[in-house]
């Protein structure tokens, strides 16, 4: 009877761990090309300048969560800013997915700038519905400079109609009533955004039938003991 229970225990763990061993998936949605500078992400609102954010909308390629999204910034003076990942309705973020805390003292001179790297937590997206990930100095208190963000235009082969699931290139000019949002069909922002998503099928079915196959034979092999008692 030992045998038989020491067997039982074999067989469960093996179970358990082919199913929690669960492959995980990682789409990345890319646009490497940097050919161009859109100017300006403001520090502040001065000398006519009013772009306070900058970014990008994408359709999420497979559901899942969002692991990862960068930027970058060819050239900076700018203090502080923030990332941040909202759903897009189509014309201006709708609902708030996550914000990064204020990075500060990011850049100092005329190439300031650099890559920019979040790793944003609990954003989970849906297969072909559209998001917006942006670089923002809004709100901001005491904040000053101006960055360039790396992006590209047809002419160096990056629009989005060549790039499957990323969208427009986007921004906000604040205005007396707050942010007006436009997006544009003819730039992309130099920017990737990457999904996680665990992967159904090889190991679970690999496990299933392990474990059927496994708890006959111990089945079997009671009656056999059964029988001869």
């Amino acid at each position: 009877m030992n045998s038989i229970k020491r067997a039982a225990a074999v067989a469960a763990i093996a179970c358990v761990a082919a199913l929690g061993a669960s492959p995980v998936r990682a789409d990345v949605i890319s646009n490497p090309t940097n050919t161009d500078s859109f100017v300006y992400l403001s520090g502040a609102l001065q000398g006519g300048q009013q772009t306070q954010f900058v970014g990008q909308t994408f359709a999420a390629s497979i559901s899942g969560v969002l692991t990862d999204f960068q930027f970058t910034l060819n050239s900076s003076t700018i203090t502080s800013l923030y990332g941040a990942v909202y759903a897009w309705d189509g014309s201006k973020p709708s609902t708030l997915l996550w914000q990064s805390p204020v990075m500060s003292g990011i850049g100092s001179g005329k190439n300031g700038g650099g890559l920019f790297d979040f790793s944003p937590t609990g954003v989970n997206v849906t297969q072909g519905l559209t998001y917006v990930a942006f670089l923002s100095t809004y709100g901001i208190a005491n904040n000053s400079g101006l960055a360039t963000v790396a992006d590209c235009l047809p002419f160096a082969g990056c629009n989005s109609n060549s790039i499957p699931n990323l969208g427009n290139m986007a921004w906000a000019n604040i205005l007396a009533d707050g942010p007006s949002w436009t997006s544009v069909t003819f730039r992309d922002a130099t920017f990737s955004a990457t999904i996680a998503s665990p992967v159904p099928g090889p190991i679970l079915g690999a496990g299933l039938p392990g474990l059927v196959m496994a708890l006959g034979g111990l089945i079997a092999l009671r009656r056999r003991r059964m029988a001869t008692a």
